[in-house]
């Protein structure tokens, strides 16, 4: 990585958040209910964690990358699987994989379909061009929450954020500040001997460049299950 302002932003705020899952010696319950609460009780009971629906609007790339970083991606699945054995847990699909910008709509907000043409509006305006988003690592939040942490050189996920954050006053105020992709989520304690091996992985994977994608496009989702499981594309933006 370069280490420009944007990558050192991000560098430090993984970290921050990453580092607190270690300070442990496995995951706490407590801190793993919140990824429970994406999912229907009916499912996590049988053990086969299903999403629950929802009603979010977004703008995101991905769904779907490029193969190889999909294939990169739940090939890093498949070891962390590995040493999860039968803990509970759940996979986001690999043709699922999303990099969000911003969301326009969070559960539980109002929607005005008057939104809508301006929302196309002001991202057709951004001055937009490709980028390599390259994935340095995988992280794991105490909540249980996988992710590929990425970073973008050029700055242009920033650029489209704050372009939207200045001009659409309806733009809810919680929005993420990363450029990760998620990939899952741990649902309950490991014991402390996979706990400690589950830390060695990430902390192999954490050494080198894991994958790159040219992104050439967003995408304004409406997501009706959580992680892209269902979900309409109301339009794709081409640069």
């Amino acid at each position: 990585m370069k280490n420009n302002v944007n990558d050192l932003y991000l560098i430090n705020s993984y970290k921050e958040v990453g580092d607190q899952t270690w300070k442990n010696n496995d995951f706490i319950e407590s801190s793993l209910k919140i990824s429970k609460g994406f999912f229907t009780e009916e499912s996590l009971l049988l053990r086969k964690p299903k999403p629950k629906k929802l009603d979010v609007y977004a703008l995101l790339s991905g769904v779907s990358f490029p193969v190889e970083l999909t294939e990169k991606l739940s090939n890093i699945q498949k070891s962390i699987d590995i040493i999860l054995g039968d803990c509970l847990h759940y996979w986001v699909a690999p043709l699922n994989f999303g990099m969000e910008y911003a969301v326009f709509k969070w559960p539980g907000d109002n929607w005005d379909e008057s939104w809508l043409p301006l929302i196309l509006k002001e991202i057709d305006l951004i001055d937009k061009s490709p980028f390599q988003l390259n994935i340095h690592g995988i992280q794991i939040n105490s909540d249980g929450c996988v992710l590929a942490k990425g970073y973008d050189e050029t700055g242009m996920i920033f650029k489209i954020r704050e372009h939207l954050q200045s001009n659409l006053e309806f733009l809810p105020k919680k929005q993420s500040g990363w450029a990760h992709i998620p990939m899952g989520r741990i649902l309950e304690p490991l014991g402390t001997s996979k706990f400690l091996e589950l830390k060695n992985l990430i902390n192999e994977l954490d050494n080198f460049l894991i994958c790159s994608a040219k992104v050439n496009s967003v995408k304004l989702i409406h997501e009706t299950r959580w992680y892209m499981e269902e979900r309409s594309t109301l339009s794709t933006f081409n640069f």
